[in-house]
């Protein structure tokens, strides 16, 4: 298990907190994964913090709080994932290209998924993202 609050080891470029707890695969109009996708990049574009060119590979941490129907939490990371994934940003065709912080979303770029929910009376899901630093 990382320690993603070790400053030596990770830096952390992003901690949103969003009004919303979402899946994967749900394809009713308004709430394709494409369009999830873009509410999590148009959130995430002004809160993302300077971070040197350096990272080797990238680690989530997920809570998601949720009200009414529950959700299964092992689905909530892919969206997430995905609007970070530079292959995922022009295949969306999407105006946020800044945020493409790797390349793919394979092992070699994501490491490290740490998610956890809870029952909630109202819907959230906090996403921080570390970058892995390269030993000296």
């Amino acid at each position: 298990m990382y320690q993603l609050d070790d400053k030596n080891i990770f830096v952390k470029v992003l901690d949103i907190e969003v009004p919303w707890a979402h899946t994967w695969a749900d394809m009713r109009a308004g709430k394709t994964d494409l369009e999830r996708r873009e509410r999590y990049r148009e959130y995430s574009d002004k809160h993302l913090s300077k971070f040197s060119e350096n990272i080797e590979w990238w680690a989530f941490s997920i809570f998601v709080k949720k009200s009414g129907r529950l959700l299964d939490v092992d689905n909530v990371p892919k969206p997430i994932i995905d609007s970070f994934c530079q292959r995922q940003i022009v295949r969306d065709k999407s105006e946020y290209k800044n945020l493409g912080l790797f390349p793919d979303d394979d092992l070699k770029w994501v490491r490290a998924v740490n998610v956890h929910g809870e029952p909630a009376q109202v819907n959230s899901t906090r996403i921080q993202i570390y970058g892995y630093l390269p030993k000296p």
